[in-house]
């Protein structure tokens, strides 16, 4: 073999080596090839590392909006998926439950009977009495919610209600009006118009009346239209009706707004009436061992067509103990 032929065998053997230049493109700016767009590829299933829930939540759990796991408050993370519970909703005591009366204090167990077993808890006589009117409460509060659906739903039902309630009522009223015993006055002195004197304010007759001419007193000056109701004895008073205005004629004559009397003791006490035709009732606070009684009429409705003051009744009551 000639030496030539045997450096063509040698280079033939030799693995030639990586060039170290880097490979560009036929423009020579480096650039890689465009490449056309491609169809997604379908990224495979998420594992699903939940595990069952397996717990029962109680008050003050924070429940996970992820997965409805009930967790203990102290807890960051939900312990069932790993969501966090920064914004978790509190578990809270059902309505129902909270109408029950919580046990107050300790419960009272007694001692063993030395075998080595403990008997089981006795509750004390006390927590046995709040834990019945407990039970109470709520049958009672469960009756009148009932009773409240049934009264708003059903006219028949609402009609008997009302009906027994107004029959309570009346008897009650009954019963308070019926301590009240009148106390007649025995005079009543005092300035009036012509044919209108103060005896018509107690001769049980409101469609007689008493006037006089009322203008409103400058200060200083001394008041007209003052009366002083006069008994025969001390007398206790303890509430007085007033009529105002003149029966039939109402508006043709002015209405007391305001009276202030004056007891025996010196005592005083304002009234504010209205202005209506009907009688209205007044309790009397100073009206213990009572003989006289000043009535001074310091403000009056006005009335377009006359300058007076017109009352057409005063009745006096005490109250029987």
């Amino acid at each position: 073999m000639s030496e030539e032929a045997a450096r063509a065998r040698d280079a033939a053997l030799i693995a030639p080596l990586p060039s170290t230049e880097p490979v560009g493109d036929e423009g020579g700016d480096g650039e890689p090839d465009a490449v056309l767009p491609q169809a997604p590829q379908a990224r495979p299933g998420r594992r699903e590392r939940r595990t069952a829930r397996n717990n029962v939540i109680r008050p003050g759990d924070l429940i996970c909006g992820s997965c409805g796991q009930g967790n203990a408050p102290t807890r960051k993370f939900c312990a069932r998926c790993g969501f966090e519970l920064r914004e978790a909703q509190v578990a809270r005591t059902p309505w129902w439950r909270r109408l029950l009366r919580r046990r107050q204090g300790p419960r009272v167990v007694e001692l063993g009977t030395g075998n080595g077993q403990q008997d089981e808890s006795v509750p004390a006589p006390e927590g046995r009495l709040a834990a019945f009117w407990s039970r109470v409460k709520f049958v009672l509060g469960i009756v009148f919610c009932l009773s409240a659906m049934l009264y708003a739903s059903y006219a028949p039902f609402r009609s008997m209600v009302n009906e027994r309630a107004a029959e309570v009522r009346k008897t009650v009223t009954g019963l308070i009006e019926s301590y009240y015993s009148p106390v007649r006055p025995a005079e009543v002195v005092g300035p009036s118009a012509k044919g209108r004197g103060a005896e018509h304010l107690i001769d049980l007759n409101t469609a007689s009346y008493w006037s006089v001419p009322y203008t409103k007193p400058i200060a200083g000056q001394r008041r007209k239209a003052v009366l002083v109701v006069k008994f025969d004895r001390l007398v206790k008073l303890d509430q007085l009706i007033v009529t105002a205005g003149a029966g039939d004629a109402f508006t043709q004559h002015g209405r007391p707004r305001q009276m202030v009397l004056t007891f025996t003791n010196g005592k005083e006490m304002r009234m504010d009436l209205q202005d209506s035709a009907k009688p209205q009732k007044f309790t009397l606070e100073h009206g213990l061992a009572t003989k006289t009684v000043k009535i001074d009429f310091t403000d009056v409705y006005p009335s377009d067509k006359g300058k007076d003051v017109a009352v057409a009744e005063l009745e006096f009551f005490s109250l029987l103990s």
